[in-house]
């Protein structure tokens, strides 16, 4: 997706962050939400917009932008810039995990037990708060910017239904739009490699963030991209 964007005169940045055991969430958070810092400090350096951001990730890049997304301003995961103007006004989360506490039951044992000892270190019940921090579900927002959620309906890591579940809360009190796109069929990672998929998906972004960003005729990219204007 970054190759497409960049070669229509997007300026990317791809970030990264320390990785769990050696941390535990929300230090991942903190370090996108630093990332992000910088970048709204520097990016025009490079021709790009400030003013302009659109965040997007998959799988933990996924639930990270949904996260990064909705908690603009929320101190504890600020520590030492507090006070950064962190909204970013389009956010694009792929095959994301949106509720931590497991509330819909979906989430299979080997994997809330790898979130337990691994990312959160902590149990659901010894720290309840940290599950609902780490839980995209529990930061929709009437202020959210406008969301592109992207999930397969066959994803075995990340079940659809948590997916649907975000969604639709997210609908119900955003005043941007929300976009749920399902691809049938479809499982964790769909994009990772060169398929039909990926390269129907991919485009489709770009029409979805010209539209709400107001940067162009969606309608023209589309058609440039299948030739017929189908969207």
């Amino acid at each position: 997706m970054m190759l497409h964007l960049a070669a229509r005169g997007w300026v990317c940045v791809t970030i990264n962050y320390r990785l769990s055991p050696k941390v535990a969430f929300p230090e991942h958070l903190i370090d996108c939400k630093r990332a992000l810092a910088w970048t709204k400090a520097h990016i025009a350096e490079y021709g790009g917009n400030p003013d302009c951001i659109t965040v997007s990730g998959g799988s933990a890049g996924g639930h990270l932008t949904a996260l990064v997304a909705l908690t603009a301003g929320r101190a504890e995961v600020q520590p030492g810039f507090e006070d950064a103007d962190l909204t970013v006004q389009a956010a694009v989360p792929f095959y994301g995990l949106y509720d931590f506490a497991n509330r819909d039951g979906t989430l299979k044992w080997g994997f809330r037990r790898f979130i337990a000892r691994t990312v959160l270190q902590a149990a659901p019940s010894a720290d309840p708060e940290l599950y609902s921090l780490a839980s995209p579900i529990d930061h929709v927002r009437a202020d959210a910017p406008p969301f592109l959620v992207i999930h397969g309906s066959n994803d075995t890591l990340a079940p659809v239904g948590g997916a649907r579940a975000f969604a639709r809360a997210l609908r119900a009190v955003s005043g941007a739009p929300v976009v749920y796109a399902e691809l049938p069929g479809t499982q964790h990672a769909f994009e990772v490699f060169r398929s039909i998929r990926a390269a129907e998906v991919v485009p489709r972004v770009e029409v979805f963030l010209r539209a709400v960003l107001g940067l162009g005729d969606p309608d023209a990219v589309a058609r440039d991209e299948s030739g017929s204007g189908a969207r």
